[in-house]
């Protein structure tokens, strides 16, 4: 039955909104290089976003304390890889790469997970889906490369596109791991409870950090800063996808996959005076459209991003 117009608009207001949300920590890793500690912050976003979200449910996390008991090793897990791993590869990342390319390499996530789940039984390898992972693993070496050959010769990498690749395969397991580790929480309670998790697995990181070279700053601009993340690039961005969601099937909803890079490469030019270049328009191209190729299921819907 087709939509309503106005369901329709809202639908793809959603649509061009969660991307948009995804992106801007991407921005953000740019912004606070060399200001913010990578550890320290990656802990402290986890753990306000936990408190935040946390304190919206609190009668649905105080019913849910059993299962929460019961799912504790896999939420440690999930939490430690994908918000732990994950969002400290951005941060790392943005020491030393742009915006654009820690967009685009973290694209490519869906393609690797298609591999996930070829290698370990769970699906099977077509020719399409062969040559989307050919040609989005070649997009990602040209954003790597940046164009040049000699740098995969002399294996001369840009340490934070290797962080960014490594956040990228993160989110891949994560997300692997979160569709074969079926929950009995429901979305609301269960995205604080991964939150916490995710402070949980990297609070020992982010001491040995403090110890080593001082932790957060107290400052207005830092706690400003840590405030715009928590609210809008953490708990906005996972609640918007979800409405995608519920309002549309998941596969619909994965297309903000191939749009945030755009936003991403618009933040970087708007507010850190990045450029884009050749290889960014090449690799974008392969990128996006391997992942498009490698993430068709024919008979059955794929979540691209997951939770």
């Amino acid at each position: 039955m087709p939509l309503l117009p106005s369901r329709a608009a809202a639908l793809w207001m959603v649509l061009l909104v969660t991307p948009a949300l995804f992106s801007l920590n991407m921005l953000v890793s740019r912004l606070v290089a060399g200001w913010l500690p990578p550890v320290n912050l990656t802990f402290w976003r986890w753990f306000l976003t936990a408190l935040f979200a946390g304190a919206l449910v609190i009668p649905g996390i105080v019913k849910s304390l059993p299962v929460i008991r019961r799912e504790w090793a896999r939420l440690l897990l999930l939490g430690a890889i994908g918000m732990s791993l994950c969002g400290l590869s951005a941060y790392e990342a943005g020491h030393t790469t742009s915006t654009a390319n820690i967009a685009l390499i973290y694209a490519s996530s869906p393609v690797m997970m298609v591999l996930l789940e070829w290698a370990f039984g769970k699906g099977q390898l077509g020719t399409a889906q062969g040559a989307g992972i050919g040609m989005c693993l070649l997009g990602v070496l040209a954003i790597v490369a940046r164009g040049d050959l000699g740098i995969l010769a002399r294996m001369s990498f840009v340490t934070g596109d290797l962080w960014s690749l490594s956040g990228a395969i993160g989110w891949a397991a994560y997300s692997y791991l979160l569709r074969h580790m079926p929950s009995e929480l429901e979305f609301s309670v269960r995205l604080p409870a991964l939150c916490a998790a995710g402070a949980i697995a990297i609070a020992p990181f982010a001491l040995m950090e403090t110890l080593g070279t001082g932790g957060l700053p107290l400052t207005l601009k830092s706690l400003a800063m840590l405030g715009f993340i928590v609210v809008i690039a953490s708990y906005a961005s996972y609640v918007a996808y979800a409405a995608l969601q519920r309002m549309t099937s998941v596969s619909f909803a994965g297309l903000a996959v191939y749009v945030s890079p755009f936003y991403a490469a618009f933040y970087g030019w708007l507010f850190v005076d990045e450029s884009l270049q050749g290889f960014h328009l090449i690799g974008a191209a392969m990128v996006l459209a391997g992942v498009w190729l490698a993430s068709r299921h024919p008979g059955r819907r794929e979540q691209l991003v997951p939770l």
